[in-house]
């Protein structure tokens, strides 16, 4: 084991090692370009090392310590957390305010090391107050928002990704007229709509978290085993994780489902879901706006969409949205 200091990474152009925080977590692998962007997010970690390490010094499987490890991952609050401590691009056109943007990617991603570690409890009942957060807080930020560009979380995909897909689907819940406790089903079911990737482990042993997902389709069933399963959470959520990317005209996957077949939150995750991974050109047709993206989805149409999902989203903002998004980045 090597402590790796930030003088020391800002040497290379290409990591030469795979980097670990100190809760085991690889942050990079070895081989990646080291872009200024990804020397800042570095900055956000107290210590990197070059090999694992559980936060108890020792290696391999976690002895009888990781109860203690659990609480101390765990010990954190969304009010305790100062937005100084984290480095990480905002969207400067949101309608949501700048520190807010950061907090919540902050809790996120401090919630999403649970996950990874294996803390599935702790890491629901994180989600369970950044729900209400979402609900009381985030909403009415958002309520001026007249454009879909205004609603986004931007810059890591992995933090950003759910966070879009849980509010965007909230949204439409919301639009929809759904009951409170609903619409906390649906942005619950839209933070952990991807939490199968958490169990794919690509050659190298790094988790599968941002990889494009109809690349690694078990996702789907693997999320679905860890609601069901490990969370226990209602049917009704956790068909989320195995059906988002269920089409309506049974072209989709794992099962092939179509139309109302198709549970009624997990059509509501696919519009959402795509939209997403439009905008963050994570899809076959690239798009630079979100005016392009609601081009596609309707392009697309109900042969991918839920009607009713689809058009309640597209008609919530202002089509005329010709905003770069790359120049919304601060």
């Amino acid at each position: 084991m090597r402590l790796v200091t930030s003088k020391e990474l800002s040497t290379y152009k290409i990591l030469p090692f795979d980097l670990y925080n100190d809760v085991n977590h690889k942050v990079l692998s070895a081989g990646e370009v080291l872009t200024p962007g990804k020397l800042i997010m570095l900055k956000n970690h107290s210590k990197l090392f070059t090999e694992e390490l559980y936060s108890d010094g020792s290696k391999g499987e976690r002895s009888s310590s990781s109860k203690n490890n659990s609480k101390k991952l765990s010990n954190f609050s969304y009010d305790s957390l100062d937005p100084a401590d984290f480095i990480t691009v905002v969207n400067r056109d949101g309608s949501l305010k700048l520190e807010s943007q950061v907090k919540i990617k902050y809790y996120f991603r401090k919630t999403l090391d649970l996950f990874l570690q294996g803390y599935y409890e702790e890491g629901l009942l994180k989600l369970n107050s950044l729900v209400s957060i979402i609900v009381s807080d985030v909403f009415k930020q958002l309520h001026p928002a007249k454009k879909g560009s205004q609603i986004r979380f931007l810059g890591e995909y992995e933090i950003c990704h759910p966070l879009n897909v849980a509010v965007i689907s909230g949204l439409i819940a919301k639009k929809m007229e759904y009951s409170i406790a609903a619409i906390e089903r649906v942005i619950l079911a839209g933070l952990l709509h991807d939490i199968g990737k958490v169990k794919i482990k690509l050659p190298d042993g790094s988790a599968l978290l941002t990889t494009h997902e109809d690349d690694v389709q078990e996702h789907t069933e693997l999320g679905y085993d860890i609601l069901k399963n490990k969370l226990k959470l209602d049917e009704s959520v956790a068909k989320v994780a195995l059906e988002h990317h269920e089409n309506n005209d049974g072209s989709g996957y794992p099962h092939g489902l179509s139309s109302d077949s198709i549970n009624e939150i997990a059509q509501i995750i696919n519009v959402a879901n795509y939209y997403d991974n439009l905008t963050c050109n994570r899809t076959p047709v690239l798009v630079s706006s979100n005016r392009d993206a609601l081009r596609a989805l309707l392009e697309l149409g109900t042969k991918k969409f839920a009607a009713k999902m689809l058009y309640t989203f597209v008609h919530m903002y202002n089509y005329d949205d010709p905003k770069e998004f790359n120049d919304m980045i601060l």
